[in-house]
């Protein structure tokens, strides 16, 4: 899972790039979602999920307001992965950051 910014996320959104939506609950507080969207350069399919600005995982502490962020997206429709387990979070940093 590759971690980007939401100026990037919205261009996704935006271009009509994003598919396989997955809401993800993390913990009983903490709640994000996942995405697919080809890389821009090797055109391959990536999971993305959304950083904060301070670089950490965006999470909402209430899924309704996940979920109004998603809808006003364009987002109807996806997956759901409720089992609070971390197995699925490996991020993958972008290019030249260690």
């Amino acid at each position: 899972m590759r971690a980007i910014e939401q100026q990037s996320v919205d261009k996704a959104f935006s271009q009509r790039a994003v598919r396989a939506v997955t809401v993800v609950r993390r913990s009983e507080k903490e709640w994000y979602f996942t995405f697919v969207a080809d890389d821009p350069v090797t055109k391959k399919p990536v999971t993305y999920a959304l950083l904060t600005q301070r670089g950490k995982l965006r999470t909402w502490a209430d899924p309704r307001h996940l979920f109004n962020f998603l809808n006003e997206r364009g987002v109807t429709h996806g997956n759901f992965n409720l089992d609070e387990e971390n197995k699925h979070e490996k991020a993958e940093l972008p290019p030249g950051e260690s």
